[in-house]
C-alpha cells in the first residue's frame, strides 16, 4: 500500500464531495472477509493520527481541584467529582453529555467512581475515559486525545474511520490512513482485509484497492 496511491484516491474522493455548508470529514472504510468480528478479530482500539483529524472534537473531563481549573481552560465539558455524581440522578443528562463528547479523560483516582456510575452510559459507546496519571501533563494528553480515533467493530465485517477533513492535504490524510491500516493489521491479518475505500461525509466512495 503506497502513500502516493492512497493520496490520489483521496484526491478523487474530494473531487466528488460537492458543495456543503460545513467542513466534511474524510473517512476510510475497511472491509474484511473470513473474520470473527465478535471473536478473535474484534476491533476495539485507538489510533493517534500522525497528521491529526483536521476538525476539532469535544473531549470531556472528570477531574477535581487544580486539574479541574486547568481542564476548564481546554474544554467546556468538565465535571468535578461532585458534579459527576449529580449527573447520575438524570440518565438523560448523562447521555446528552456522552453524545456531545467524542472521548473523555478522568483523574486516575476518579476512574473507579466514573466506572461505577457512568459505565452504563459510556461503556456501550466505547467512551470510557482515559486515565490521567498523577502529575501528568494534562494539556499534552488533551492534545493527543484530539488527534485520536476509536476503531470499534460490530457484527458486520467492516469499519468506518475518520482520517481527516476536506481542508487537509491528501498526502497528510494518506499518512493517517496508513497508520490506521497498521493498527488494524495487528488484530486482523492483511489477507483478511478485503478492500479499502475512502469518502467524504456526503460524497461517493472511491476504492483504493
Amino acid at each position: 500500500m503506497q502513500k502516493k496511491d492512497i493520496a490520489n484516491k483521496i484526491g478523487e474522493a474530494l473531487s466528488k464531495k460537492g458543495e456543503r455548508k460545513f467542513i466534511q470529514s474524510v473517512e476510510a472504510i475497511f472491509n474484511f472477509s473470513a473474520v470473527q468480528m465478535e471473536g478473535e478479530h474484534k476491533l476495539n482500539i485507538q489510533v493517534a493520527l500522525p497528521k491529526g483529524r483536521g476538525k476539532k472534537v469535544n473531549i470531556g473531563f472528570f477531574v477535581d481541584g487544580d486539574l479541574n481549573v486547568r481542564a476548564k481552560k481546554l474544554s467546556e465539558h468538565v465535571l468535578s467529582k461532585k458534579e459527576l455524581e449529580e449527573y447520575t440522578k438524570d440518565k438523560r443528562r448523562m447521555r446528552k453529555l456522552a453524545s456531545k463528547c467524542y472521548g473523555f479523560i478522568a483523574q486516575a483516582d476518579l476512574m473507579g467512581a466514573v466506572g461505577k456510575s457512568w459505565g452504563i452510559v459510556l461503556g456501550p459507546r466505547g467512551k470510557m475515559p482515559q486515565p490521567l496519571p498523577p502529575k501528568a501533563d494534562i494539556e499534552a494528553i488533551y492534545k493527543k486525545a484530539l488527534q485520536t480515533v476509536r476503531i470499534r467493530s460490530k457484527k458486520l465485517p467492516t469499519v468506518q474511520v475518520p482520517v481527516g477533513s476536506q481542508d487537509m492535504g491528501a498526502e497528510d490524510m494518506a499518512e493517517n490512513v496508513m497508520a490506521v491500516y497498521v493498527a488494524i493489521e495487528r488484530v486482523i491479518p492483511k489477507e483478511h482485509i478485503e478492500s479499502l475505500y475512502v469518502k467524504t461525509t456526503m460524497g461517493g466512495a472511491v476504492r483504493v484497492w
